[in-house]
């Protein structure tokens, strides 16, 4: 048996008022809700790169970190939590007959590989603080420990710090509770933008031959991890008002885990231009989609429905006419554009799945003069994937992010520490070789 010393991060679930339920319940429709929260657990971990590691009674034990290492495994953890909560909430053999509460907590452990098992049991005072802060919190709660918080601040909002007494512990654990992923920084506390005047006003060039001229354009941003294509874009949106007033801008995030279908990103795209919350119930869904196309002339309604549903998960039945399903998302865009001006924003295409690809491709060809901009923004590996990326358009641009000279990333430097040192910038703009 070999041991290893790892800091990660467990996520501790459990069934809130399982005695209960197992009152009000015959045994055996207990086993089959159970099974089914199992099930969801179990997908929704593995979907975020974490492992199962046990279960004890109703509670379900992952943890992120171990066997393999990720430099955001309190994120993932986190965005799990958020994952599985929401599943078992819209899932209409649970809901609410079945509320979780959740721990969450960082810390070191010792995992035990057990070779004629391939388990790894884990021992440490984070798997006990996890434990806790599950039982401290009310159902469907999200409790997380300071060093978790500490990890993933930026990317997600939280309550206010609370002290939870744990036996066994001289002094209380502070925590504080997972409202949800954080919204968008305001314009003030975004760093300023440098060094891209260029870039910015090649994307407002073709947004007003887009949106004006009715010209649908495709932008592929591409640069390296950190370079700035994010915060390029977010410049861009920001003037897009001024460009055009009447435009709506719907966002695809793309994951490098979590996303349990092949076109999951599209999710996010559906939802905003139908007008329904995050947690839509599927039947909702279905229903916002057909109030959504009515009056379009389309001869299919129930077809084309069923079709955009059951790409985001909320459909009735599974899609297998994939030409079906390509042509019914380009319609959907087709009939936005038609609407209002659109501007669709792919980010992070590099991880999108091969499917995904082939969709955006099919969908960045719109039959007609449309008001229609799609931005995609990427990594260069989506190139080893695709050579020929953009290739065959009329109206397409890439626009290729190099990393800041010296004299800009200085600037930006002094901007984000004022009075900082003329040594230590210079120290940074060295260490930074134009990536701040």
């Amino acid at each position: 048996m070999a041991e290893e010393r790892r800091v990660v991060t467990i996520l501790f679930a459990d069934v809130a008022g399982s005695t209960a339920l197992g009152d009000a319940l015959d045994p055996e429709d207990v086993r089959v809700l159970l099974r089914r929260y199992y099930d969801l657990a179990r997908e929704t971990v593995t979907e975020h790169g974490g492992i199962l590691e046990k279960f004890i009674g109703d509670a379900v034990v992952a943890v992120f970190g171990f066997p393999q290492t990720h430099d955001d495994d309190p994120q993932r953890a986190l965005a799990a939590a958020l994952a599985l909560r929401d599943r078992v909430r819209s899932d209409p053999g649970l809901g609410d007959r079945l509320p979780i509460r959740f721990g969450i907590n960082t810390g070191e452990v010792v995992a035990a590989r057990e070779s004629a098992t391939g388990d790894f049991p884990l021992s440490g005072d984070a798997v006990n603080v996890a434990a806790r802060l599950q039982q401290a919190t009310e159902p469907w709660g999200i409790l997380c420990g300071q060093r978790t918080v500490a990890s993933v601040r930026a990317g997600f909002e939280f309550g206010s710090v609370i002290a939870v007494d744990a036996r066994g512990k001289a002094q209380p654990i502070r925590a504080l509770t997972l409202l949800g992923r954080a919204a968008p920084l305001p314009v003030a506390a975004r760093s300023p933008l440098i060094g891209r005047a260029p870039d910015l006003q090649q994307l407002e060039l073709v947004a007003r031959r887009a949106l004006h001229e009715l010209r649908p354009f495709l932008v592929s941003v591409i640069a390296p991890a950190g370079v700035g294509k994010t915060r390029l874009l977010e410049e861009f949106l920001e003037r897009l008002p001024s460009i055009e007033p009447r435009a709506t801008v719907a966002i695809a995030q793309c994951l490098p885990y979590g996303q349990r279908l092949t076109y999951w990103p599209l999710r996010g795209v559906l939802y905003r231009l139908i007008g329904v919350p995050d947690d839509a119930r599927p039947q909702t869904v279905r229903a916002a989609i057909r109030v959504w196309l009515e009056g379009s002339g389309l001869e299919a309604l129930d077809r084309e429905v069923e079709l955009l549903a059951a790409t985001v998960g909320a459909g009735e039945t599974e899609v297998t006419d994939r030409s079906a399903l390509l042509a019914a998302w380009r319609t959907f865009f087709e009939i936005a554009a038609r609407r209002a001006p659109l501007v669709l924003v792919f980010e992070d295409l590099h991880w999108s799945s091969d499917s995904l690809l082939d969709l955006f491709e099919f969908v960045m060809q719109p039959r007609g003069d449309l008001p229609l901009l799609m931005i995609a923004l990427t990594r260069p590996e989506l190139l080893d994937r695709r050579p020929a990326w953009g290739g065959g358009r009329r109206n397409y641009l890439s626009i290729s992010l190099e990393p800041l000279s010296d004299r800009d990333t200085a600037q930006l430097i002094e901007q984000l520490l004022e009075g900082c040192s003329a040594e230590l910038v210079d120290r940074i703009v060295r260490r930074a070789e134009g990536n701040p």
